[in-house]
């Protein structure tokens, strides 16, 4: 039996958009007959017991499936220190298939596919695995796993995402390599004035009033 690992690299852990997006598949491969396993990567880098049953996943899986925010362009702490880890240990990865799923709280998924997808590449060149495919989201926030809220929960805006993890299942049961793909959950309404004055004001003042919130001067320019 081909066995599943999935990953969620998202700091907040079982509320968040990656386990929202995690467990939908979970569910998809176990009635797929696959044997799946999910992991919080922040409790797996707590001890060196918890990396040792980490590796010992990475190794029994047939495929790696990585479930994860993108944090200023980049991948989040938990997520770097177990590529570090999975690149000290020189681990046999050969023919394990790789799969990252990103969701970016920005609505254009080009802040993941320009500067992210890249650097995962370079992981899998560098470890061994197999490169299968990748899922760019732009715009997760809208599926609410934050609150704790499951895909089916959403309703029309999670429609899009369940139709790519359906393929990706679909892609694993047949051992065909999934695309590279880009989605898109913002309306293009969102967009267009004066909505998107509106939303854009409205993201000003929430980014303001956390400053505030923080003791900062908001029009600090410090190099200067």
């Amino acid at each position: 039996m081909n066995k599943v690992l999935l990953l969620n690299g998202s700091p907040r852990g079982k509320k968040s958009t990656s386990a929202a997006l995690g467990n939908y598949l979970f569910d998809l491969l176990k009635d797929m007959n696959f044997e799946t396993k999910m992991l919080t990567n922040r409790n797996q880098i707590n001890n060196e017991e918890k990396i040792e049953d980490l590796l010992k996943e990475i190794e029994e899986a047939s495929y790696v499936i990585l479930l994860t925010p993108l944090y200023d362009d980049c991948q989040p702490y938990n997520v770097l220190k177990i590529q570090e880890i999975i690149l000290k240990q020189k681990m046999n990865l050969t023919n394990k298939l790789f799969l990252p799923i990103i969701n970016s709280g920005f609505p254009e998924p080009e802040q993941i596919t320009e500067g992210t997808i890249p650097i995962y590449k370079q992981f899998t060149s560098k470890t061994g695995f197999k490169w299968g495919g990748s899922l760019s989201i732009g715009g997760g926030e809208m599926l609410g796993g934050r609150y704790g809220k499951q895909l089916h929960e959403v309703g029309n805006f999670a429609k899009k995402a369940i139709s790519e993890l359906e393929k990706i299942a679909e892609s694993l049961g047949s051992k065909d390599v999934y695309p590279d793909t880009e989605l898109i959950l913002v309306p293009g309404y969102f967009y267009k004035w004066p909505l998107k004055n509106l939303v854009t004001s409205m993201n000003n003042k929430s980014w303001k009033h956390v400053i505030e919130e923080k003791g900062e001067k908001v029009d600090a320019k410090p190099l200067l």
